[in-house]
């Protein structure tokens, strides 16, 4: 009777640990296939990003071709559609904004599968820049509803990123004041309480270091050095024993030619050869004009090389110089 008792239980026991395990399955495949999703979809993000940073590289070497003033989107938008690249899609629109400080919008809306990305780039362009390794930065980036592409939606999405941009000022006044106020704040606690970070209710003394007062500014030494000083005159003359004296040009001046066979006069620096100089021939130095002096000899006016003519006040190295391709020898 016992045995028939026990086995009647076996059979829901087995049925319910079956259920158990199937749905235990089943959560195990949602997750996964969830977390398949997540990660697929984290991919084509990638992969859209990508694609709109590498339009927006292009849209960089072009303008840093034809530099501001004649960059193609010069008074008028310029709109493209069905761009393939990476295997995507994008469209693209690169238009002034506000020429006065130099600045341009960049609208990239990608196209990978049925997801459509919109990224929008707000630049600013370097004139007169001496670092041509950034001729741009970004003044504001962001992604926005694919739809703010439209040429409708312009005024739109451009009033969003000057909101955005215009808060962005106003908050970095308001932190300039906050951190001038707080620097007045003795104590650890002051300051958490002046920024109002405590949660009601929380006793300010549960702060570990609370009441520790804050290390004081740093005072830097005022103390007169006891130092002997030094005499500008003495500086100088000993800086003469030690510098070569500077070649100093008075011209026009009386000059000849140093080179051992007949050196060339030009109709400009490097251009075509007039006339020559004879070994030791004397020139009349009017001028200077990079490496070349500006001379005359005989009636005849042009261009010979500084390392070849010695004048009061320059010491001619009489050393051949690198020259252009194409150009005939120095001398």
């Amino acid at each position: 009777m016992m045995r028939r008792k026990v086995s009647g239980y076996v059979f829901p026991l087995i049925l319910m640990a079956t259920i158990s395990i199937g749905f235990f399955t089943l959560t195990l495949v949602q997750l996964q296939s969830s977390h398949h999703d997540q990660l697929q979809h984290l991919n084509d993000y990638q992969h859209a990003l990508n694609l709109a940073c590498s339009a927006n590289v292009e849209v960089l070497s072009e303008l840093r071709e034809k530099q501001w003033d004649e960059r193609f989107f010069k008074d008028k938008p310029i709109y493209k559609y069905d761009q393939e690249l990476f295997g995507g899609i994008y469209d693209i629109c690169v238009e002034d904004y506000d020429t006065a400080q130099y600045t341009f919008n960049v609208k990239i809306r990608t196209t990978m599968g049925d997801r459509k990305n919109l990224f929008y780039w707000r630049q600013k362009y370097m004139p007169n820049m001496l670092d041509f390794t950034r001729m741009a930065y970004t003044v504001s980036f962001g992604e926005f509803p694919p739809e703010l592409f439209e040429p409708a939606k312009k005024s739109e999405i451009d009033k969003i990123v000057d909101d955005k941009l215009k808060n962005a000022d106003n908050n970095y006044a308001e932190s300039i004041d906050i951190a001038k106020n707080l620097k007045k704040e003795p104590t650890l606690g002051a300051v958490i309480k002046k920024l109002g970070a405590l949660p009601p209710g929380t006793d300010p003394s549960s702060i570990k270091g609370e009441s520790q007062l804050r290390p004081s500014s740093p005072v830097l030494g005022t103390q007169a050095s006891n130092q002997p000083k030094v005499k500008a005159s003495d500086v100088l003359d000993e800086l003469k024993n030690l510098v070569n004296p500077v070649d100093r040009l008075n011209l026009p001046a009386a000059g000849r030619s140093i080179c051992n066979s007949n050196l060339m006069i030009r109709s400009e620096p490097w251009g075509s050869v007039i006339s020559t100089i004879p070994p030791g021939g004397a020139v009349d130095v009017i001028g200077l004009q990079g490496d070349f002096f500006e001379i005359t000899r005989g009636g005849t006016s042009g261009y010979s090389h500084i390392n070849w003519i010695a004048v009061p006040g320059h010491t001619p190295s009489g050393v051949e110089p690198p020259r252009p391709p194409g150009a005939p020898p120095a001398w």
